[in-house]
């Protein structure tokens, strides 16, 4: 019930961070992964990590903003693998500044890569598997910022995680009549090169980050991957346009 074996999955943001995990985790567990980034060299070290450890990957290279790339990866993995049956939109980056003071390209940037990327990559997917009749499931990774306020100068990245949150509702209506599934996963504070990036830059070190996590700690890469699996298997057939926190009681608080 919860197996991703044999299955063709779709990750983007895949060369670092929680899509690095995503992609490693679900191959480990029999998936046959596209791992797409705009970083070659990431993504072919990704792949190459799988493949020595007895995974099936193949490296994509796109921007996610830019759909004509997006399409031939699309075409790329089809040739390679077949039509994907899981879709996770990982890419996200960070770009901070108060609300008064935000560049209006830091603001553009934010919105293009975690929302429009995320828009851009699942459109695609879903055309694909539509035209094949091949049911899946999709998955948008969004934040705990989406849900709460949890601090100043990411507004850029807060509301585009919203988006995600309300694009993910509106997809799985659309496409629940095709058996496309959409979910998304809202993360608290994972230990990743974007956080660590930001915790350097706070005088309070990672402590300003777990204070309001009831478990005490950051989260590892890693543990996003049960929460995947359970939503790309059969063991979540009954669930679409849910926005699940993996948060570590952050947003119970």
């Amino acid at each position: 019930m919860f197996s991703v074996q044999g299955k063709i999955v779709l990750i983007s943001g895949a060369g670092n961070g929680l899509g690095r995990a995503i992609a490693i985790g679900l191959a480990a567990r029999g998936a046959k992964v596209g791992a797409l980034d705009f970083a070659s060299d990431q993504v072919q070290e990704v792949c190459d990590e799988i493949i020595s450890q007895g995974g099936i990957a193949t490296p994509l290279v796109a921007d996610v903003r830019d759909t004509a790339a997006l399409a031939i990866c699309l075409e790329q993995l089809i040739e390679k693998f077949g039509v994907p049956e899981i879709v996770v939109a990982a890419a996200g980056i960070n770009r901070r500044g108060t609300a008064v003071e935000m560049l209006d390209k830091d603001w553009q940037d934010v919105i293009d890569v975690n929302l429009t990327g995320s828009w851009n990559l699942v459109r695609l997917a879903a055309a694909e598997m539509i035209k094949a009749k091949v049911q899946g499931s999709m998955i948008f990774i969004s934040s705990v910022a989406s849900l709460v306020g949890i601090t100043t100068g990411i507004a850029n990245y807060s509301a585009s995680k919203g988006g995600i949150n309300s694009l993910t509702r509106t997809l799985a209506m659309e496409w629940a009549t095709l058996g496309i599934r959409v979910n998304a996963i809202a993360p608290t504070h994972f230990r990743t090169p974007m956080l660590e990036k930001a915790i350097s830059l706070n005088p309070e070190g990672a402590e300003y980050f777990t204070r309001n996590i009831p478990l005490g700690r950051l989260g590892q890469p890693e543990e996003l991957v049960g929460t995947i699996v359970y939503l790309s298997s059969a063991a979540s057939s009954m669930v679409t346009g849910i926005v699940l926190a993996v948060d570590g009681g952050h947003t119970a608080r």
